[in-house]
């Protein structure tokens, strides 16, 4: 049986809050690291704007991703199995994203 290929969430807010919980982050800790308020996470991920823009940056280094996901969904070059790998790597925690490094590292250095 074929899978069928899972399209990126369709707004910034829906792909904010997918890679938020991805990233196992309630909206207070994603708050605290971005050093907004709880209010200001709600409103990007239901698509209020707010000051969306202005954070893009830090929103994106804080999940993982790049702005040009954030804004449109794009996921650049990556095909196939790198596209799988990026995606798992962001679904990881924080601490089992640094085991993944190490061990990707490992692995390339044959």
């Amino acid at each position: 049986m074929a899978t069928k290929k899972q399209a990126p969430p369709e707004s910034v807010g829906q792909r904010i809050r997918a890679l938020r919980l991805a990233n196992n982050l309630t909206q207070d800790e994603f708050a605290s690291q971005l050093g907004v308020s709880r209010s200001a996470i709600a409103q990007w991920e239901t698509d209020r704007a707010g000051q969306v823009r202005e954070n893009l940056e830090r929103i994106a280094k804080v999940l993982g991703t790049s702005i040009a996901y954030l804004v449109s969904g794009e996921t650049g070059s990556l095909q196939g199995d790198e596209l799988a790998l990026m995606r798992l790597y962001r679904a990881c925690a924080a601490e089992d994203r640094q085991i993944l490094l190490r061990t990707a590292k490992r692995l390339a250095r044959g």
